[in-house]
């Protein structure tokens, strides 16, 4: 987990000293898990980096740095899309382990519904990039989102974490359930 933990910091560090456009900071909540999340744009491209941290109190931790890429070619499009990769860690009481996941996100406004869109993410780790512990991993999201302000929307959605552990031959569930949150652009 310290290798992760360091790979996590020199990235975070790299993308903080690269010229980004702006950003995002999304917050969810549910009534035994949190998540963070830092989401900015490379000026000029189509590169996006993500940081995130989910702590749940029964579970344990899952970290993720992500690098995607994103179409920028129709910037009025209901349609916001992302292809790409993250590099998650978790840790619990009783293991840890990491795993590269391939997947994406998106973002789609509802036509001639002012403020109301829905969003998600999918990442899968099959067995051949994930590391210690890990047999695979799966972490996806999926919510409906209402936006107040032009650059805050308030959601509610549904998230699942999971990880496939080796030597136990079971699922331990990071995260499963509805949570709500808030996610704020800059």
């Amino acid at each position: 987990m310290k290798s992760v933990n360091a790979v996590f910091s020199s990235l975070l560090l790299l993308a903080s000293a690269q010229s980004f456009a702006g950003g995002s900071l999304d917050l969810s909540l549910s009534n035994y898990s949190a998540r963070l999340e830092y989401d900015a744009t490379k000026v000029g491209s189509g590169l996006h980096v993500s940081a995130s941290v989910q702590h749940n109190e029964q579970d344990g931790e899952l970290i993720a740095l992500g690098l995607h890429v994103v179409d920028v070619r129709e910037p009025n499009s209901p349609l916001y899309l992302g292809v790409g990769a993250k590099l998650f860690g978790f840790q619990n009481d009783y293991l840890d382990g990491g795993a590269l996941g391939v997947g994406g996100f998106f973002r789609y406004q509802i036509p001639n519904v002012s403020g109301l869109s829905t969003a998600g993410y999918l990442y899968y780790a099959p067995k051949v990039v994930s590391f210690d512990d890990t047999e695979n991993l799966t972490d996806a999201d999926i919510r409906l989102q209402y936006g107040l302000l032009p650059t805050a929307r308030v959601y509610m959605g549904y998230r699942y974490s999971a990880v496939d552990v080796e030597k136990y031959r079971d699922t331990i569930k990071l995260e499963e359930g509805i949570h709500f949150g808030l996610k704020v652009d800059f």
